[in-house]
């Protein structure tokens, strides 16, 4: 069974590669301005927020089990 810390590790790297990838594609977008590379960054954004999505739902999950375990002790 995966470990919650071992998740959260690959959902930080996961986040941070898609950080890079968009940073990457506004450069890219910046320098060239063709339509291929602004469609690239605008991917990239979308990877990005998803990324960002699935690093605070973990987040909301560790807070919840956390809780959970405090109440339970109570």
């Amino acid at each position: 069974m995966i470990s919650f810390k071992s998740l959260q590790n690959h959902l930080d790297h996961a986040y941070s590669r898609a950080q890079s990838g968009m940073e990457e594609a506004a450069e890219a977008a910046s320098e060239s301005g063709t339509m291929e590379d602004l469609q690239a960054f605008n991917d990239a954004t979308q990877q990005t927020n998803v990324a960002n999505m699935i690093l605070n739902e973990g987040l909301r999950a560790k807070h919840g089990i956390t809780k959970a375990i405090i109440d339970g002790i109570q």
